[in-house]
C-alpha cells in the first residue's frame, strides 16, 4: 500500500515539475495600451531580451510549431502592464502560464523623460534587465501530458538506484550580438541591455552604412557576409568587425 502511495505522489510530483520548465515564451505584437505593433520598438526589444535569456521566442502572430499547438503549457505569455501618470510613465512585465495564471512580475520600471520614445524605451529596459538571470524556467522538452495512475498490486522487489539523468547544456548565446532597429534616416544598432551601440544612416550603397560609435566617426561595410566598422584612429585605419542581425 505504501509504495502503490509512493508511485501516486511521484507521478503527481512529476507532473508539477513538468509544468514549471516552459521552452517558449509568447511575446505580442502589440502591447494592448499602444495603437501600433512594435511601438517605439518595446515589442523587439522584449522579444530580443527573452532570446538572450535562453528561450525561444515568438510573436503572437506567428506560426507556432507542432508541438506548442499541440501543448501551450510549454509556453509563457509576456504581457505589459502600464501604470503611468502625466510625470512618470510606470511598465512593468508579467509572465503568464495556460491556465493564465501569472509566474512571474518583473521590477517596475519607470522614467521621468518627456518624449515617448525616449521614456518607453528606458521603462521597458529597467523593467526588463530586473528579469535578467532570475528566470529558472529551463528550456524543457518534458512533456506535460497528464499521466493517470493505475493502482496495481506492487511486489516486494530489490531496491534499484534511480538512473542518473544528466542535465541539459545550455546552448551558449553570442553575448556581443547587436540587433538593427530601423530609424527614419537608417538604423540603430543595440545589444540585449539594450543600449544604443552605434547610430547607422543610409547611403546610396545598400552595404554600406555611415557609422557613428561613440566619438568615432566612419562607415559600416559588409564584406564576405561580415559586417566592420572603419575608422581612422591617428591617421591609421582600424577595421573592426561587428555581429549585427539585420
Amino acid at each position: 500500500m505504501k509504495k502503490i502511495i509512493l508511485l501516486l505522489l511521484l507521478i503527481t510530483y512529476s507532473f508539477s515539475f513538468a509544468q514549471e520548465n516552459y521552452k517558449y515564451i509568447i511575446v505580442p505584437k502589440k502591447f494592448e495600451f499602444f495603437k501600433n505593433e512594435n511601438e517605439y520598438n518595446t515589442n523587439f526589444m522584449a522579444k530580443s531580451f527573452f532570446e538572450k535569456e535562453g528561450f525561444k521566442v515568438l510573436y503572437d502572430t506567428d506560426n507556432f510549431p507542432q508541438e506548442l499547438a499541440n501543448n501551450r503549457c510549454l509556453a509563457l505569455s509576456a504581457r505589459a502592464v502600464k501604470n503611468s501618470n502625466i510625470l512618470v510613465t510606470k511598465i512593468t512585465i508579467e509572465l503568464i502560464d495556460c491556465y493564465n495564471k501569472v509566474v512571474y512580475i518583473s521590477d517596475q520600471g519607470t522614467s521621468r523623460e518627456k518624449e515617448f520614445q525616449k521614456a518607453y524605451t528606458e521603462a521597458f529596459r529597467i523593467a526588463l534587465s530586473s528579469m535578467s538571470g532570475k528566470l529558472n524556467f529551463k528550456p524543457s522538452g518534458i512533456s506535460n501530458e497528464i499521466v493517470i495512475a493505475t493502482p496495481i498490486e506492487m511486489k516486494s522487489t530489490p531496491e534499484v538506484a534511480p538512473a542518473v539523468v544528466e542535465e541539459a547544456t545550455a546552448v551558449a548565446t553570442n553575448s556581443n550580438q547587436l540587433f538593427a532597429i530601423p530609424t527614419s534616416t537608417g538604423y540603430k544598432l543595440v545589444n540585449d541591455k539594450p543600449e544604443t551601440i552605434f547610430i547607422l544612416k543610409k547611403t546610396t550603397v545598400e552595404s554600406v552604412f555611415i557609422a557613428q560609435k561613440d566619438s568615432k566617426s566612419g562607415i559600416l561595410v559588409k564584406k564576405n557576409s561580415n559586417w566592420f566598422f572603419e575608422y581612422y584612429l591617428n591617421d591609421s585605419l582600424v577595421s573592426e568587425k561587428v555581429e549585427v542581425k539585420f
